[in-house]
């Protein structure tokens, strides 16, 4: 097996420490880019060039890329070189092609739930494997802070959301609905999935929508929303629309969040998003999108209180942004998810939330609690440096992949 990994970058937020740690690790690695748009994940010549290209070129033991890339897996399949994908996202669909028991497939999901789905659908080599955090990402805020007196108040506040509030067009299930009577969805499945969503909203730990959709009722929200992948794929429509209500319930509980939140506190909002009738306010500043590499580390940092709101659609995993968070020092106030309960101690680590007025009484509790809320930080910080770095955590995949190899 050769020595060099070959990194597949098509504009993964966290690719550039997944390099660096592979360099730190192995001595280097090769790269091929490119951030084009797929229009077809299973043929694309001009990238089969490249990647084969490369292949050829290059003594390469693997090729690794956040996400799952059904044509690289076939590439790879036909070369007899592992093919290792960390998967970060929740949904992806490009995870339902039938090129997923291809044995060059080396998946590595953050998801504990959506891993052993993937193991039922015929993944060979498949792992639930929790996502990672930036070594250097504290070091780097204190030398853009040292450098820059008025960046610290730039970026200070009580309680701060960076994300998507999944109201405009990602939300198929809104365009399906439609008004009163001009959807696509019938008005028994219409009623039977708003209070589906409503329940769904009161629940915390336990994903209740996929189970709870009939069969039929699944096809005609998926058929609703426009759900089509092609032959090429597993047909999982029930998931396809518990995907959708899913997304349509994290619109919610954010917007509640933030509503409930910003009633009593000031918060800022990094989205891109539109901002809802219901968050206009004078306590909630709208800030706009911030940018991964610059701003975010920055926000995280200076931030009293950093909010995690998971989307519904990752069930059981623990999001990216918990680890970013911690990576700069910063205070995490999550919703509960059972990994993260798992990995992190619940009041001395991180701090969870069950309900809204959970959320409400803890912030207000670690808003008047410096130095507790400090400690916390602190332990969260070395949690995910002694347990979660990026250089281990990309050490112990590739020492997995070689062992079977």
């Amino acid at each position: 097996m050769g020595k060099e990994i070959l990194v597949y970058r098509w504009g993964s937020l966290n690719e550039p420490m997944l390099c660096k740690a592979l360099d730190e690790e192995l001595g280097g690695h090769i790269e091929l880019r490119d951030d084009k748009k797929w229009q077809n994940y299973h043929a694309n010549a001009p990238f089969a060039e490249k990647l084969i290209g490369m292949l050829h070129a290059n003594s390469v033991g693997a090729v690794i890329s956040y996400d799952y890339f059904p044509l690289i897996s076939m590439i790879c399949e036909i070369n007899h070189i592992p093919y290792i994908s960390w998967i970060y996202d929740c949904p992806l669909y490009t995870l339902q092609s039938k090129t997923i028991t291809n044995k060059c497939n080396y998946i590595f999901c953050f998801d504990g739930i959506y891993a052993g789905r993937l193991a039922a659908l015929g993944a060979v080599h498949c792992y639930h494997f929790p996502l990672a955090g930036e070594s250097d990402l504290l070091e780097k805020v204190q030398r853009l802070e040292s450098g820059n007196g008025t960046l610290k108040a730039k970026y200070r506040c009580d309680i701060s959301f960076v994300g998507n509030l999944y109201n405009e067009e990602k939300n198929r299930l809104r365009q399906a609905a439609g008004r009163k009577g001009q959807g696509k969805l019938s008005d028994y499945t219409s009623g039977y999935v708003e209070g589906l969503i409503c329940s769904q909203l009161q629940v915390y730990g336990y994903n209740l929508l996929r189970d709870s959709l009939p069969e039929e009722m699944a096809e005609e929200i998926a058929e609703g929303c426009g759900f089509s992948l092609g032959e090429e794929y597993y047909q999982d429509l029930r998931q396809m629309a518990a995907d959708a209500l899913g997304m349509e319930v994290s619109a919610r509980e954010r917007e509640e969040a933030l509503g409930r939140l910003s009633r009593r506190f000031p918060v800022k909002l990094y989205t891109a998003s539109k901002l809802p009738e219901s968050l206009r306010n004078n306590n909630l500043q709208k800030m706009g999108y911030a940018d991964y590499q610059k701003e975010v580390p920055l926000i995280y940092h200076n931030s009293r209180i950093n909010l995690n709101i998971t989307s519904k659609t990752i069930e059981s995993g623990i999001p990216q942004r918990i680890f970013d968070i911690l990576s700069c020092q910063g205070f995490c106030l999550t919703n509960y998810q059972s990994e993260i309960a798992d990995c992190f101690a619940d009041g001395e680590e991180i701090v969870i939330y069950t309900d809204m007025e959970d959320l409400v009484r803890k912030a207000e509790y670690y808003l008047a609690h410096e130095d507790e809320r400090m400690e916390i930080a602190r332990n969260g910080y070395r949690k995910v440096m002694e347990n979660f770095g990026i250089r281990e955590r990309a050490a112990q995949i590739i020492d997995e992949v070689y062992q079977k190899n």
